[in-house]
């Protein structure tokens, strides 16, 4: 089960949630970076139709290459809750140090519900002296996210590294990596010996990485990388005010917009939008009638009322309908106990 979708990671409708996102990423890339190559790396080897649009047709219309890379680091299904693809990642950095030949090539690399506002030319940029570019999630050291604070971070590291750290390590934002091929093969054959420790942490009860950001901060630890000491490019962007609402009114001066809450939400009305009611998937709009359009849709930086009341209606009825289901089973239980 994703918790941001509230559907089991197999389901159809999972499914669509995320290809409608991988879609409107490459749509809103496209706009801003015309002449950058555009990759979709999948294991999927059928693209599927989502509303009655045809992915393969989007992806090709827009010169986005799809290319076929197995899931090759695969948790155990009691590894850390129900994510057994958040190795994912390092499948793909492999695929990429082995198959291509430029050191001086950079790849950008971001979670499929995030969309551009701006060319990523300055980014590649800002990464090309190092060949990488990183930036930390600002959290206190005993805050625990999936499962691990940066303390418990700290511990790890020590370990792996049979060295003392002079303080809790950074915590790299896992939606966006951004390096060159030398530095990516220097990651994915750290992380082909990083493996099976992760593994045998697991088979022993011990702390392990439980994700990709956790894994990914520890890679560029140890080859030296630490994050910039500014940020005026990413944000995660929290938007429901029901739970929690971090917008501002900088935000529209952002390149890339994170928005992990509204996959069922403002992303979902926008591929239906640029698939389906404007022409050439909306490359064609001025600037300014672009950013109305996703301001508009996605409240930020302003919430409407009405799209308040949506956001608290749908919301309370999503959490009511997963408690129920969860008592179900119980109720049921129960009954059949009684009845022996």
């Amino acid at each position: 089960m994703f918790p941001q979708t509230g559907k089991l990671s197999s389901s159809q409708a999972h499914q669509d949630i995320y290809w409608r996102c991988v879609a409107l990423f490459f749509i809103t890339s496209k706009r801003f970076n015309p002449h950058q190559n555009h990759i979709l790396f999948t294991n999927v080897h059928t693209l599927p139709v989502v509303d009655g649009i045809k992915m393969t047709q989007v992806f090709a219309s827009i010169g986005v290459k799809v290319v076929q890379v197995p899931l090759k680091y695969k948790t155990p299904k009691d590894y850390y809750a129900s994510f057994q693809n958040q190795f994912y990642e390092f499948s793909i950095l492999e695929h990429i140090a082995d198959s291509s030949i430029s050191h001086q090539d950079q790849y950008l690399i971001l979670d499929s519900d995030c969309i551009f506002l701006k060319p990523a030319a300055p980014l590649f940029v800002a990464a090309k002296p190092q060949g990488f570019i990183g930036f930390a999630d600002d959290v206190q050291p005993h805050y625990v996210i999936n499962g691990l604070s940066r303390n418990n971070l700290k511990t790890i590291y020590e370990e792996l590294l049979q060295t003392q750290l002079p303080e809790a390590p950074a915590y790299h934002l896992g939606e966006f990596f951004l390096a060159s091929l030398q530095n990516i093969r220097s990651f994915a054959a750290d992380f082909k010996v990083l493996w099976p420790q992760l593994l045998r942490r697991h088979n022993e009860g011990r702390l392990k990485f439980n994700e990709e950001a956790h894994t990914l901060s520890f890679l560029y630890y140890k080859n030296g990388f630490g994050p910039a000491s500014e940020n005026n490019f990413l944000k995660r962007i929290w938007t429901n005010p029901l739970f929690y609402r971090n917008v501002s009114p900088s935000d529209v001066n952002l390149t890339i917009w994170h928005l992990p809450a509204e996959k069922t939400f403002g992303l979902h009305k926008l591929f239906d939008y640029f698939t389906s009611r404007v022409a050439n998937y909306g490359l064609d709009l001025s600037h300014g009638f672009y950013m109305q359009v996703i301001q508009q849709t996605l409240g930020v930086p302003q919430l409407t009322a009405a799209m308040r009341m949506r956001y608290y209606w749908l919301s309370t009825y999503r959490a009511l309908h997963k408690r129920c289901k969860a008592l179900l089973p119980k109720v049921r239980h129960v009954a059949a106990f009684a009845a022996r």
